[in-house]
């Protein structure tokens, strides 16, 4: 009796190995992911005094600045105050500088300059899941900012107005939705900058557009028709206008638009991100 082996490979098709399956040019990343994102969790908890003070005070600082300075010399259509006009918006616009801000420097410095990055690859978890757990923190991060606003526009509530219906509570998974989409996009320009400084090269190209368009400062109908498309093709935008519709209870089949956006985006974002720091991480 003669026992016959077969070599890794002969039939043709090669079996994934620890459960990796690949997908456009990356492995499916595995649960491991989670334990990067804990990962960064835990280093943000023993940093939380100073990391959530800015993320508070910023918004509600812009909300009342413009809102009761500028909003003096703003009219607009309908019994509504350009303060309350702002309050939306500041859920979700200065959230996203916390998930930019973690996607972009954050990724960066972990990458090149303390060795993070290098020091999980000695482990099971895999460049795609590394990747991930940083965008997941990245998105958690954008949520956990609009929880904060959102805290502080309740407190203020009785006096100026900002809340008008339960559903705002909806603008977390919302946010975190947006988060995602703009963290995996950050993350996949960190990949491709050679040195800190150009980073700085993401906010004049995609940041600053992505922030005045977003419909949070003043309404976007009335811009050229280019303008409009621009604004359309921004997840921030999306994310305002939903926020909008949330916080005062005004639902429209229109926002079906905004919900699929934001759903069709995110898949693409993720592998993006996951793709281009992939291979960075392993090219060097």
């Amino acid at each position: 009796m003669t026992a016959t082996t077969t070599a890794p490979g002969a039939t043709g098709k090669r079996p994934p190995a620890g459960g990796v399956v690949p997908w456009l040019g990356i492995a499916i990343p595995g649960r491991q992911f989670i334990a990067v994102w804990q990962r960064d969790r835990d280093v943000f908890f023993r940093l939380w005094k100073a990391e959530v003070l800015a993320p508070t005070i910023e918004p509600i600082v812009t909300l009342l600045g413009l809102g009761l300075g500028l909003g003096a010399y703003v009219e607009l259509g309908g019994d509504r105050d350009y303060v309350e006009f702002l309050a939306p918006g500041m859920l979700m616009v200065f959230p996203m500088f916390g998930a930019m801000f973690e996607a972009l420097f954050g990724s960066y410095f972990r990458m090149d300059q303390h060795g993070t990055y290098a020091a999980i690859q000695a482990t099971p978890v895999r460049p795609e899941e590394i990747v991930l757990g940083d965008i997941a923190w990245a998105a958690s991060r954008m949520a956990l900012n609009t929880c904060l606003v959102l805290l502080m526009l309740l407190v203020l509530t009785p006096w100026l107005g900002f809340i008008d219906s339960p559903l705002v509570i909806f603008t977390i998974p919302v946010s975190l939705l947006c988060g995602l989409l703009i963290s995996g996009v950050s993350i996949a320009f960190t990949s491709v900058a050679r040195s800190i400084s150009q980073l700085s090269y993401f906010f004049s190209i995609y940041v600053l557009p992505m922030f005045w368009l977003s419909g949070a400062f003043f309404p976007t109908d009335d811009l050229p028709k280019w303008a409009d498309i621009a604004a359309n093709l921004f997840p921030l935008f999306h994310a305002v206008a939903l926020s909008r519709a949330l916080t005062t209870g005004d639902l429209e089949w229109g926002l079906l638009w905004h919900v699929g956006f934001l759903f069709a985006g995110l898949l693409p974002s993720l592998w993006l991100g996951i793709w281009a720091m992939r291979r960075r991480i392993i090219r060097g």
